[in-house]
């Protein structure tokens, strides 16, 4: 406070002549003061503010960033330019301005504000990464052999599209980069004012890192070097395509036998989409199964992991399920059973599974459908993925009757439910669906909506934490949305199921559903209408 000391001198006010409103005026009026001299633009980039710095002496502050950037960019340069870069450089990163960020306690004002700042960003640079880079020579090329190295910048802008540039490395100068070789956004050009639209920047190598530092506030040096305490170990890979984890990898035997990739481990003309599939389908029921109580109960004194996949067909997503098991879980036997209807399908399975030997001695396919398949105790994980319409119902209810710790389902064909839909809507002319049923892919897409929604809610209520998402993209199946239900530790109280039931209700009266498979198996109703307490076709018990 002492600058304001030296304009004025702040005293406490007599009480007998001057009121405590006059006082809070008078210290309003010092405040304003100390605040009028101080400079709040100290994280800006230093390019917004040349000219505009302090009073006490703007053109050091100026000439200290021109030097500190010359400095920084002569180091880099240094090091790219070496004889063996890829030895020591590692990465560079260059920032622009931030974007203002909103909190809990702001006002309705300062908000508004804070959305005005960001659209001013927009199209501004917010960050630029550079890294090296090995790429063959282009086709037709004299030596297709010869491989080239080349800094790869990616400009990160502010609500825009990220833009990548390869410079060949013998021409890469990060001073032309930085003043001049940066690209506009799709918004425009970038900030006119800022000739140098960066506050800091680093550069990473084997053995330290370089900071550059343009802010105000910095005190001491704007260009350091900070010397790594750990040595890395291996420089980043230098390849376009960075290498990617997976679950499973593509080169196991299995994948092989099924038909999806050749003997170097890549995939097979048109069976690439299926690799992916059941990359994440693995991955998918990888994490439900650590959130469960199997990977819990991995202490038991004979732990048996039991996976059953209904109408599992070719048993690609079988066979992947079951080769993660017994790789993650080696303390523990894994048994996976395959279902179908088709004989001669399940044999072949059979054999691929038999010629694989260990450790797919505990995998067995087997003839049958869901409604008929009988296996001893209860199971741990039941798929059912693509099961036609109400055989989805038939599997979910198998795996709550077997108590299945997860359950995992793709529905397809939403029949059942569509048919309500049709009728609900022909008896009133004016009423609100009547414009969106008229379009067939309306119809499927609310009737698939409708029904995995109600599937939902009756998993809950038999006591699952359920999650409804796209299993993989559109551009594999339109048959895309995975429900999975994992048991809860704990079952819900009678007055969180009345509530779920409630829910039910609403979405059934709303879309005139009165009876659901999955539903009737379980005994519930819908706008009073009783279910059936026993399924004459399946012979299956309600809850």
């Amino acid at each position: 406070m002492q600058i304001i000391q030296e304009k004025s001198k702040l005293v406490m006010p007599n009480d007998k002549f001057v009121n405590s409103i006059q006082f809070f005026f008078i210290l309003l009026i010092h405040v304003t003061l100390f605040y009028q001299s101080e400079s709040f633009t100290s994280h800006s980039p230093i390019g917004t503010r040349l000219g505009t710095a302090r009073a006490a002496s703007p053109t050091s502050i100026q000439q200290r960033a021109e030097e500190a950037v010359e400095k920084f960019c002569s180091e880099i340069d240094a090091v790219l330019q070496s004889d063996n870069p890829q030895d020591m450089f590692l990465s560079f990163t260059l920032r622009g301005r931030k974007a203002p960020r909103k909190t809990k306690k702001m006002t309705d004002l300062k908000r508004a504000q804070i959305e005005k700042e960001k659209e001013n960003l927009r199209g501004q640079i917010r960050e630029v990464q550079g890294r090296l880079l090995l790429l063959k020579s282009k086709k037709g090329a004299r030596n297709t052999n010869n491989e080239t190295l080349f800094v790869q910048t990616t400009t990160k802008y502010h609500g825009a599209t990220d833009v990548a540039q390869n410079f060949n490395l013998c021409d890469f100068r990060l001073q032309d980069l930085m003043l001049s070789g940066i690209p506009p956004s799709e918004w425009g050009n970038l900030d006119e004012t800022s000739r140098f639209p960066f506050s800091s920047a680093e550069m990473k190598t084997m053995e330290g890192t370089w900071m550059l530092d343009l802010t105000q506030s910095s005190k001491g040096k704007m260009c350091k070097y900070i010397k790594s305490s750990k040595k890395v170990e291996s420089p980043k890979p230098l390849s376009h395509d960075k290498p990617k984890n997976f679950a499973l990898s593509p080169s196991l035997l299995f994948f092989q036998k099924l038909g999806i990739t050749d003997e170097n481990g890549k995939p097979k003309v048109a069976r690439s989409s299926k690799l992916r599939q059941c990359q994440k389908f693995v991955e998918i029921v990888s994490r439900l199964v650590e959130s469960s109580k199997i990977a819990k109960g991995s202490s038991n004194s004979d732990p048996t992991i039991k996976a059953v996949d209904m109408g599992c067909g070719r048993g690609y997503l079988t066979f992947a399920l079951h080769s993660y098991l017994c790789e993650q879980y080696t303390n523990m036997r894994i048994e996976s059973r395959g279902v179908d209807v088709r004989p001669k399908l399940m044999e072949e399975v059979n054999i691929i599974a038999r010629e694989l030997g260990e450790p797919f001695d505990g995998l067995h396919f087997m003839t049958g459908t869901i409604e008929n398949t009988e296996i001893e105790d209860n199971i741990d994980i039941l798929i059912a993925l693509h099961a036609c319409d109400t055989a989805t119902d038939d599997a979910l209810w198998y795996g709550i009757k077997k108590n299945s710790a997860i359950i995992v389902t793709a529905p397809c064909c939403h029949k059942q439910v569509r048919m309500y839909l049709d009728a609900h809507v022909a008896k009133s002319k004016d009423h609100p669906y009547v414009d969106i049923l008229r379009h067939n892919i309306y119809k499927e897409r609310i009737a698939e909506t409708v029904t995995d929604s109600m599937r939902a809610l009756l998993l809950e209520i038999a006591g699952y934490d359920v999650q409804v998402f796209e299993f993989i993209g559109g551009e594999h199946t339109s048959k895309n949305v995975m429900i999975t239900a994992v048991k809860r530790s704990e079952p819900r109280s009678e007055a969180q199921k009345d509530n779920l039931r409630r829910r039910l209700n609403a979405v059934a009266e709303l879309h005139g559903v009165t009876r659901q498979k999955l539903a009737d198996f379980m005994g519930e109703s819908f706008g009073g209408v009783e279910q059936s307490t026993f399924n004459r076709k399946s012979g299956m018990q309600r809850l």
